[in-house]
């Protein structure tokens, strides 16, 4: 082989290997500075975390990162004040997105709904999100928010029929608390049955065994700024339940949940105790 050939082929194999490592390290940054936007996004801070986005979104190679543009997007969804821009975002991710981002993000646009009291919106991005993501981690989530809407538009069967489904999904990635809170909502379910209907509504984060675990969470919900009461059981070897706010209406309660639930808390819409 001549001399000149054989060093054209080394160069270009080393600019192969340059260009190959380059791009990895350029997705390796791209990762990193989203995680450090969803770390300062967790930490609640706002503003840092928007000022790492929009340094991602105005890079040239934004456009070409894939799968990142998926989380960018949710990101950027998660952390807009404006509802209209967070529902485009929510929206694209939840049609185009894959299994990691796609479902959540059919489930924010549903308790988007429900705060905004477009109960029949919700119940069915909420039947969407179960039908193209079956067996994903975040369908016994999508069973419990399928309760709440039932139960905020006044149908209690139809909301204790949903949270008797989410008790049933298997596996995913649902809390062993919040299992327990979907085993209390059976409870009160029974105990609703032939009963009046409730003058008022609470939104019920936990039920414990213990006290000291319920009122650990009731702290950890005052300390997000929310209220938070523990209510004793009714009978002996009962739960204590921690419970929130207490609402004229079934909606409202609901949208309550909602706030909540973007402050991490998962819970659910019940009767208010007398």
């Amino acid at each position: 082989m001549r001399p000149h050939l054989r060093f054209s082929i080394v160069l270009g194999l080393a600019l192969q290997c340059a260009a190959a490592g380059a791009a990895s390290q350029l997705a390796a940054q791209s990762g990193s500075l989203l995680d450090s936007v969803e770390r300062e996004a967790d930490l609640g801070r706002v503003e840092a975390a928007r000022t790492l986005l929009s340094d991602w979104f105005g890079s040239a190679e934004a456009s070409d990162r894939g799968a990142d543009v998926e989380r960018a997007r949710f990101l950027r969804a998660r952390l807009s004040a404006d509802l209209d821009s967070a529902r485009v975002d929510y929206l694209w991710v939840a049609v185009r997105g894959g299994d990691r981002y796609g479902a959540a993000a059919r489930l924010r646009l549903a308790q988007m709904y429900v705060a905004e009291g477009r109960l029949d919106r919700a119940a069915e991005d909420l039947d969407t999100m179960r039908r193209d993501y079956p067996g994903h981690s975040l369908i016994f989530e999508s069973w419990l928010w399928t309760g709440n809407v039932r139960a905020a538009a006044g149908d209690l069967d139809g909301a204790c029929t949903a949270w008797r489904s989410a008790a049933s999904t298997p596996g995913g990635q649902a809390a062993a608390s919040d299992r327990d809170l979907i085993r209390a909502a059976l409870e009160d379910c029974g105990a609703a049955a032939g009963s009046q209907a409730p003058q008022t509504f609470s939104v019920q984060l936990g039920a414990f065994s213990s006290r000291e675990t319920a009122e650990d969470l009731r702290g950890r919900v005052m300390s997000a700024g929310a209220t938070a009461r523990v209510v004793d059981p009714a009978e002996a070897g009962g739960l204590y339940r921690v419970r929130s706010g207490r609402f004229s209406g079934r909606e409202e309660a609901a949208r309550h949940a909602v706030r909540l639930a973007e402050q991490g808390f998962e819970s659910i819409v019940v009767p208010g105790e007398p």
